[in-house]
């Protein structure tokens, strides 16, 4: 570490003046320890400001896939409300099955649930098929009923179920 000679302010001593520095008294000159400049540690208002900016730009990235995730996420609630109104619409399928019978069972374009679930919308579809599931007319005795549930954020939910002429 350098050491350079410095002016010190002693008060009162042989001066005109309480605190006086002058050359012409050398008992004021003291030895002090001086740092260079290349050896100081710490940063720099430069150095914390870029890092700052930097960190900064680094964190709207990282942010901005958590939002989109987020977004993308169906409400729970909506979904579980999604899911027992189509739930009531299948029942209402099969209730139609038991009390008309198997021809009773048919597509219904549905429309909108009523208050307080009106932002929901449901259709039911019936496709004919055979004992293998393939597609086939309606003699067949099997019909496939699939629900369809709709809502604006949680988009569709669906439930399918077999109904037979058995």
């Amino acid at each position: 570490m350098k050491r350079k000679n410095i002016w010190h302010k002693v008060a009162g001593q042989g001066s005109t003046w309480p605190g006086a520095i002058s050359p012409a008294n050398p008992e004021r000159l003291v030895d002090c320890p001086i740092k260079d400049k290349t050896s100081a540690k710490g940063f720099t208002l430069i150095e914390t400001i870029i890092t700052l900016v930097v960190l900064s730009i680094a964190m709207v990235g990282v942010l901005s896939v958590f939002t989109v995730g987020s977004k993308g996420g169906a409400d729970p609630l909506l979904l579980n409300q999604a899911i027992s109104l189509a739930q009531e619409k299948m029942d209402e399928a099969i209730a139609l099955r038991k009390s008309g019978g198997y021809a009773a069972v048919a597509a219904d374009p549905g429309g909108f649930f009523g208050a307080p679930y009106g932002a929901f919308a449901w259709a039911r579809t019936v496709s004919c098929v055979d004992a293998a599931l393939a597609p086939a007319a309606c003699t067949a005795g099997y019909k496939i009923v699939t629900v369809t549930v709709t809502h604006a954020v949680t988009g569709s939910v669906s439930l399918a179920t077999l109904v037979t002429e058995y």
